[in-house]
């Protein structure tokens, strides 16, 4: 068997890797556009800070490829699926395949914006050529602009602060990291973050550059504002990498379709996993895109176990977020924003700590943890298992235990996470 999979990142990675269990003789090659071996694509922010150096980054060590017999074919961007054929064409060489799993991941939104296409200091923040390209422009003298103030903006925004003479967040809705936080916690770090000399300019968004040839020298805001700019970051969001799919035939719809236990497309030998795919949200069955690394991992896992024969199923999938922002330490989970009679919610504060819990009926369905995070994988077992409040004994604000009753009446003591 010859298996082909498009992209190198966590999907990608383990979908190979779960081939390989498998199916220990079939031939697997990874085809990746990118100049690098698989490495941890939330690592960038550290690189970009100095935490971390390049070789830090790698998911397998070099040996780990030859040994398990998988091919990474590097700088290879794969421009059509044959799918009569059964062919994959990247460059000038063609890769033939049996079965054959999309990660290609997502790409960044780039908004309208007049005067910025093309310029060398507008640059996205999403992988590592990229962040490479961004530490050979920024310096002590670099007055650097973010556009969004969402997770990838965020990180971005905070490793710049370490480099740069000045940070200027400009974002179109009313708070930061608007997908994971509430309206009272993201003031919290609103605040936190204006204390580590990042400048927000809220409920805004560039409109058009100013330029000196490739070269961008300011920004001019909605609102009229205009800001000096050295180093311009493209962090708006992001949109499933869905071209291939498309031209190929597949069921594409924001995302790629799949058959969300098997991770099938509508092509029976293509499968797909990762940020390119449509999940459904297990805690209100709602389809969207939840780009997030485990559940990445998770579909590619059962991608590369089914493309191989196995009998492996997705878990249930939800949004869990946990970040660290100059030492402040934020843990999301699950339905932070849901609208809805059937939804209530208990909030508590003492000094910098926060802690939201947000319940359906008798059911934790989400939480936020700011400074807070001792019981967040008591709260995380709760959500994922559907535990009713009624099984419990103490209060579910308390820290740090909670004792709940499971299906065969026994109980059970969970002590700072899952048992």
């Amino acid at each position: 068997m010859k298996y082909v999979i498009i992209g190198a990142s966590a999907a990608g990675l383990a979908a190979a890797e779960a081939v390989r269990k498998e199916d220990p003789q079939g031939t697997v090659t990874i085809l990746t556009e990118e100049a690098y071996m698989p490495y941890s694509r939330p690592s960038i922010s550290y690189y970009l800070k100095g935490k971390v150096k390049e070789s830090d980054m790698a998911l397998r060590k070099p040996y780990f490829y030859k040994e398990k017999k998988i091919d990474v074919v590097t700088n290879a961007k794969v421009t059509a699926i044959d799918t009569e054929k059964k062919t994959v064409k990247a460059g000038r060489k063609s890769y033939p395949y049996d079965k054959l799993c999309l990660c290609t991941g997502s790409k960044p939104f780039v908004p309208p914006m007049e005067n910025v296409k093309g310029k060398s200091n507008a640059l996205t923040f999403l992988d590592l050529q990229t962040v490479k390209d961004i530490k050979s422009i920024a310096n002590e003298k670099t007055r650097a602009v973010v556009i969004g103030a969402g997770l990838i903006g965020m990180k971005a925004a905070e490793g710049l602060v370490k480099i740069c003479k000045s940070v200027d967040v400009v974002e179109l809705a009313q708070r930061v990291l608007p997908s994971i936080l509430d309206e009272k916690s993201a003031k919290q770090v609103k605040k936190h973050l204006e204390n580590n000399s990042i400048r927000f300019h809220m409920e805004n968004t560039v409109v058009k550059a100013s330029s000196k040839g490739k070269i961008i020298t300011s920004v001019t805001l909605k609102s009229g504002k205009k800001l000096p700019c050295d180093l311009l970051i493209l962090a708006v969001g992001v949109r499933p990498q869905t071209e291939l799919a498309e031209k190929a035939g597949l069921a594409v719809d924001r995302g790629i379709i799949t058959d969300t236990q098997t991770m099938q497309t509508s092509n029976p030998d293509i499968y797909a996993a990762g940020d390119c795919c449509v999940s459904v949200d297990m805690l209100d069955g709602s389809k969207k895109i939840i780009a997030l690394w485990p559940n990445a991992v998770q579909q590619g896992n059962v991608a590369g176990s089914r493309m191989a024969g196995g009998d492996t199923v997705t878990g249930g999938t939800y949004s869990v977020n946990a970040i660290d922002f100059f030492g402040l330490r934020i843990c999301t989970c699950g339905l932070i924003n849901a609208a809805g009679e059937q939804y209530s919610d208990k909030i508590s504060r003492h000094d910098d700590s926060y802690k939201r819990l947000v319940f359906e009926g008798d059911k934790l369905v989400g939480y936020v943890l700011i400074n807070s995070s001792t019981s967040a994988g008591i709260y995380t077992n709760l959500i994922s298992n559907g535990v009713s409040l009624d099984t419990l004994q103490g209060d579910i604000m308390d820290d740090p235990s909670i004792f709940l009753f499971d299906r065969a009446t026994r109980i059970t003591k969970l002590r700072g996470g899952i048992i």
